[in-house]
């Protein structure tokens, strides 16, 4: 695998196993790639003259969401690989990033900022609801487990860095 100059990270796997996206500022600043590991091809997704970074794909493969602050500050997008598109999917607050989805597709976890914490928070894409998981002050890299009910994430406690979990279900 080759390595670039600047920022080389933020690598996620494709469902199938056979790509790779991940962010880099080969190009001047922080954009998506897509590594076809079969092919060995790379790929540039973004071009936006801000930060786009911490991809995440879909379970069909055939998008990534990410973190992006093409909107003035960052928020979770979703890229349509065949064409392209790109979609805004949180609107809610000044700070969404770091955004999984289940393995249904249909809810997107993230860190969320309120009130100057960061909190775990899911989004149900079907209605747009948004509901907060956390109330600690700063939680971040939230990962939802394969069978959608429970969150895990980093936090703190005692002063130092723990992983905290909480169990979710649909409302």
């Amino acid at each position: 695998m080759q390595s670039f100059s600047g920022l080389n990270g933020a690598p996620a796997w494709s469902p199938d196993g056979n790509k790779l996206a991940l962010v880099l500022s080969k190009d001047g600043n922080p954009e998506v790639y897509v590594l076809d590991l079969v092919q060995r091809r790379l790929n540039r997704v973004t071009h936006h003259f801000g930060i786009d970074t911490e991809p995440s794909w879909t379970p069909d493969g055939q998008s990534l969401i990410f973190t992006s602050d093409r909107g003035g500050q960052p928020q979770i997008y979703q890229v349509y690989l065949p064409t392209g598109d790109i979609t805004r999917l949180t609107f809610e607050g000044s700070y969404n990033a770091r955004g999984r989805l289940t393995q249904d597709g249909r809810y997107l976890t993230m860190v969320h900022q309120q009130g100057g914490s960061f909190h775990i928070a899911v989004q149900d894409l079907q209605t747009g609801r948004l509901d907060l998981l956390t109330q600690t002050a700063m939680d971040e890299s939230p990962t939802i487990a394969p069978n959608g009910s429970i969150v895990m994430y980093a936090t703190q406690a005692g002063g130092r860095g723990v992983l905290g979990r909480c169990l979710w279900t649909v409302t």
